[in-house]
């Protein structure tokens, strides 16, 4: 809450183990700087959607539902953490050595791999273009919303972009 009240760099450590009602010196027992406090926040962040996301590969769902329910799971975390995640970018963009990884890695994206293989082995999704392909589309979905300017609320924003990519842009004739 400091962080996004103040700012990262406007923070101080003082600051943070007094909310804490620890002292100062505790602080580097447990975290090197206040950009680890930053990556661990979101990290905690990340891993509860990651279970979310790993408990519906593991349903009895379709590929095509796993996959509409992850975008969901994170689009969902990304939007109510926007203001974390725009610190987090805001500093790894502007650092100029070290751990530049987001604090996530690739978890997401074997999530993905997952899903998108066994709805091509069940014949749910096309075999003849690669799974990086598909994964990719996916995940472009994601970034294309975090990263937009419309006047759309992010869900509806990334409901409309998943919806394009199952269902096309072309209207279907009435039958």
């Amino acid at each position: 809450n400091l962080f996004i009240d103040k700012g990262l760099n406007e923070t101080t450590v003082a600051e943070i183990m007094e909310k804490a009602a620890l002292g100062t010196g505790t602080f580097y027992n447990y975290f090197e700087s206040k950009e680890a406090i930053l990556k661990y926040c979101l990290a905690e962040k990340i891993d509860r959607a990651e279970q979310t996301c790993a408990d519906i590969q593991a349903s009895s769902l379709n590929s095509t539902e796993k996959l509409s329910q992850i975008l969901q799971v994170i689009g969902k975390t990304h939007d109510q953490n926007r203001r974390l995640i725009g610190l987090y970018t805001k500093f790894y963009r502007n650092l100029d050595k070290g751990d530049k990884e987001p604090p996530h890695g690739v978890r997401f994206e074997e999530i993905l791999s997952g899903i998108i293989v066994e709805g091509q082995e069940k014949n749910e999704f096309r075999k003849d273009i690669p799974l990086e392909v598909i994964n990719e589309m996916f995940s472009s979905i994601l970034m294309s919303t975090m990263s937009s300017n419309l006047k759309l609320s992010f869900m509806d924003n990334i409901n409309f972009k998943h919806s394009l990519l199952l269902e096309g842009v072309f209207k279907k004739p009435d039958s």
